[in-house]
C-alpha cells in the first residue's frame, strides 16, 4: 500500500458517487493525505477510483451505512485526521422520509460520534442548497432562513443542525453545493443531455431562468481549500460564483452534443396547460412534468462570497468544459443512448 505513517489519514465516505470520486481523485494528487475510501460495493468503487487515479494507493473499507453499527463506525474512523462525508442517498424522490432518515441523518450522527470518540479533527459534510427551499430566491446567502421541502432536503437540514451543536471534533465544516454536474452525473444535468440528445426537450419560454452550477472537479477544489481553515464551526454555499441561465444550459449542451436540430421553445402557459393535460389523462408522456416545469422556470442562485473570502476559492473550469466532459462519460458508460 506504501502508506508512510507521516502522513494524514483521510477518510472519503461515499468514494464511488459523482462528487467523492473527484475528492478522491483531488486528494491523490497530494502527497499529504494517505486515503481511507468508504464504499458499499468495493468492486465497484475500486472500478470507479480506478478511472481517475492511482487505486492502488486508497484503502477501500467496506461500509454499508444502512445497517453499520457504532463499532464498525469507530473501526472505520480510527487514526484518521479528517473524514469528507459525501455519502448520502440522493435523486430518489418516491424514498420515504425513513430511508433518508437513516441514509443522511443517523449514519451522518454516528460517524460524527465515532470521529470525535477516535480524536479526528476535521469533519467536512455535504450538504445541499435545496435546504433554502424550492425557491425563488436570487444570490441567497448562508444565514438566510431554511426552507428544507423535499424529504432529501430535511434530512440535509436536521444532519446540519446536529454538527451545528456537536462540539466535540475541532473543525466541522459544512457545505451547501448547488446543482453538480460532470463526470458520474446520474441527475437533472444528465437528464437533460439525454432529453436534449433525443429531440424531446423543449424549452420554456426565453429560459431566461438563472441557476447556481458547480463543476464536480471544481467542487471537489472548494472541499480541499476548507482544509486550510482554522478550528470552528463553518457553513459556506458552493457554486460557480457567475450564475447560469437554463437557455446557456441549453444552448452549451446542444452545441457539445453536436446536435444539428435546435431546441425548440414553447410559451410556459403552454406548456403548463399541455403537461397538466397530460398528466391528467395519463395518455401520452409529456415532454417535462409539472416538477421539470417548476424548476426550470425557478431562480435558484446563491453567493459565495463568503467561500471567496475565506478560501480564495475561484471556477477553474467553463460550463462549455464541464459539459463536454460529462457528454464524454455518459457516451463511454452508454448512458445517452
Amino acid at each position: 500500500m506504501g502508506f508512510t505513517g507521516q502522513r494524514k489519514t483521510v477518510l472519503v465516505t461515499g468514494a464511488s458517487g459523482m462528487i467523492g470520486r473527484t475528492v478522491v481523485q483531488s486528494l491523490s494528487a497530494s502527497s499529504e493525505w494517505d486515503i481511507r475510501a468508504q464504499s458499499r460495493n468495493p468492486q465497484e468503487t475500486r472500478a470507479v477510483l480506478g478511472e481517475v487515479c492511482d487505486v492502488t494507493q486508497v484503502l477501500i473499507r467496506d461500509a454499508d451505512f444502512t445497517r453499520t453499527g457504532d463499532r464498525e463506525m469507530r473501526m472505520l474512523t480510527k487514526d484518521c485526521h479528517t473524514i469528507i462525508h459525501c455519502a448520502g442517498l440522493v435523486h430518489r424522490p418516491d424514498a420515504p422520509y425513513q430511508e433518508y432518515e437513516v441514509m443522511n441523518v443517523r449514519a451522518t450522527q454516528s460517524l460524527a460520534e465515532a470521529a470525535a470518540s477516535n480524536g479526528v479533527n476535521t469533519f467536512i459534510f455535504l450538504s445541499t442548497q435545496a435546504i433554502y427551499g424550492l425557491g425563488p430566491y436570487s444570490n441567497i446567502e448562508e444565514n438566510a432562513p431554511q426552507q428544507a421541502k423535499t424529504p432529501y432536503a430535511v434530512s440535509k437540514v436536521t444532519s446540519e443542525k446536529f454538527l451545528e451543536m456537536f462540539r466535540n471534533i475541532p473543525k466541522v465544516v459544512t457545505l451547501r453545493p448547488s446543482l453538480v454536474y460532470g463526470e458520474g452525473d446520474r441527475g437533472n444535468i444528465l437528464s437533460m443531455i439525454k432529453e436534449i440528445k433525443s429531440g424531446r426537450f423543449v424549452q420554456i419560454g426565453g429560459g431566461n431562468t438563472e441557476k447556481s452550477i458547480i463543476y464536480s472537479r471544481d467542487l471537489a477544489e472548494a472541499i480541499t481549500l476548507t482544509l486550510r481553515l482554522p478550528d470552528g464551526y463553518h457553513t459556506f454555499n458552493v457554486s460557480n460564483p457567475k450564475s447560469t441561465t437554463v437557455k446557456e444550459l441549453i444552448d452549451t449542451i446542444t452545441d457539445c452534443l453536436g446536435t444539428p436540430k435546435k431546441v425548440s421553445s414553447m410559451p410556459e402557459p403552454l406548456l403548463r396547460f399541455g403537461v397538466k393535460a397530460a398528466e391528467l389523462l395519463m395518455k401520452e408522456k409529456a415532454p417535462v412534468t409539472s416538477e421539470q416545469v417548476n424548476k426550470l422556470t425557478t431562480t435558484t442562485t446563491c453567493s459565495v462570497s463568503k467561500l471567496v473570502n475565506a478560501t480564495g476559492f475561484q471556477q477553474r473550469t467553463s460550463l462549455r468544459e464541464g459539459i463536454r466532459a460529462e457528454i464524454a462519460w455518459a457516451t463511454a458508460k452508454n448512458l445517452l443512448t
